[in-house]
């Protein structure tokens, strides 16, 4: 299967699944390869004008020693002006102007990438390419939203069917039905929102391969370069958590097991190993943050793909786990914002809500039911963001710890 970009996005050491590009031809005859020789060789230099090669010294009658000087501005070796027109040592363009800036063909420069740029970038992914963007993330949105919603009214039933008075007589069953539909509901939706995070990860990432390189995208053609990795990319989804919580879930038992052992003493050496194991997870999940990208551009296997993230991660850990923190940070807070009207229309001191003559069950159930549609709109205009800084974050460890910003300057230049 061919790569997203075909920008050569396969990790080091692996087999391209694609035969690689043919090398550039060689330049003519007289034409200079390399930038520090693009710019002309002066005609003096060569023999064909008044030049010292001709007989006549540049500096007799001609702008240079004993004409008007060069580096004012005036015509220097055949009469055409200084370094790019300008004088260099009288304040004007002369070295800067001559430094090559990075190429910039698509939403983000083809170098290493900046806090700035990491969220400028996924900006402009969502603006640049709305249709498969937006559209994505309101398809998923709205799936979620109706999941949600079908267990707000069955598992959760419970929190406004229950007796407060029956609580707090110490009714049992009604505890237990009470934690049991919150467990239920709670469970089904972090995995059912796991997945779907995933799914959208995957398909922003499919557009930041293009996007980095201005590459046109359609949602036919998205959907067909991600549809073969949806498996794959749930895999990882489910099994990143597992994994970075698995070293808390080990610390818990073995402080259980001390505390009823050793007493007070095992407590403070369970809390002490539950404390590093919590470190632990926390650098288990910063580490292994970048496999759904590894598994969409790269093509690879679940394993692999965890592998990958490893490595790419090691050595900027803080850095991502930063980058990680304050998008979700941002998303949060927008999302908050976005849901506002929906909260104020359910809540309790809703002033229509007494018009409707419901019961204070009813009014609960409304409140929750609009709580969840205004997660969903939120969800459709922020998810994208934030899945977009992860896949512009895995191209930038690519750029910082392969050098990828060279192969995708020459992906640029061929396409």
């Amino acid at each position: 299967m061919s790569e997203p970009t075909g920008a050569g996005w396969t990790s080091p050491g692996e087999p391209r699944r694609t035969p690689p590009p043919e090398p550039l031809a060689a330049p003519p005859a007289g034409v200079p390869a390399q930038g520090w020789s693009a710019a002309p060789v002066p005609s003096s230099w060569q023999g064909q004008a008044q030049g010292q090669v001709q007989g006549q010294p540049a500096w007799q009658g001609q702008a240079g020693w004993q004409g008007q000087p060069a580096w004012q501005g005036q015509p220097g070796w055949q009469g055409q002006p200084a370094w790019e027109g300008q004088a260099g040592w009288q304040g004007q363009a002369g070295w800067a102007s001559s430094v090559p800036q990075a190429p910039r063909p698509g939403v983000v420069p083809l170098r290493p990438l900046g806090l700035g740029e990491l969220l400028d970038g996924s900006v402009g992914l969502v603006r640049g390419y709305p249709r498969p963007a937006l559209g994505v993330s309101a398809v998923l949105a709205l799936v979620t939203t109706l999941v949600q919603l079908v267990l707000v009214f069955t598992l959760l039933r419970p929190l406004f069917d229950v007796d407060p008075a029956a609580l707090r007589a110490g009714d049992t069953d009604a505890l237990v039905g009470l934690f049991a539909g919150v467990a239920g509901a709670g469970s089904v939706a972090l995995v059912f929102g796991t997945v779907s995070s995933a799914v959208l990860s995957g398909f922003m990432t499919g557009i930041a391969g293009k996007a980095v390189l201005g590459q046109p995208l359609t949602s036919a053609e998205l959907w067909a370069t991600t549809r073969s990795r949806l498996l794959r990319l749930v895999g990882v989804a489910l099994l990143v958590p597992v994994l970075a919580v698995l070293p808390v879930a080990v610390g818990a038992a073995v402080l259980a097991g001390l505390a009823v052992v050793s007493g007070a003493a095992g407590t403070v050496v369970g809390g002490l190993l539950l404390v590093a194991a919590s470190v632990l997870s926390a650098v288990t999940f910063v580490r292994l943050s970048l496999a759904s990208p590894v598994v969409v551009l790269e093509d690879a296997g679940v394993r692999t793909s965890l592998r990958r993230s490893w490595s790419l991660v090691r050595g900027s850990s803080w850095r991502v786990l930063g980058v990680l923190l304050l998008t979700v940070l941002i998303g949060s807070v927008v999302a908050q914002v976005l849901q506002l009207p929906f909260s104020l229309l359910g809540g309790d001191s809703n002033p229509f809500a007494a018009l409707s003559g419901g019961s204070g069950s009813s009014v609960s159930s409304r409140s929750l039911a609009l709580t969840t549609i205004g997660a969903g709109v939120a969800s459709t205009l922020v998810a994208p963001f934030t899945a977009g800084v992860r896949a512009l974050l895995y191209v930038d460890r690519r750029m910082r710890a392969e050098g990828l910003d060279v192969a995708l300057q020459a992906a640029a230049v061929r396409s």
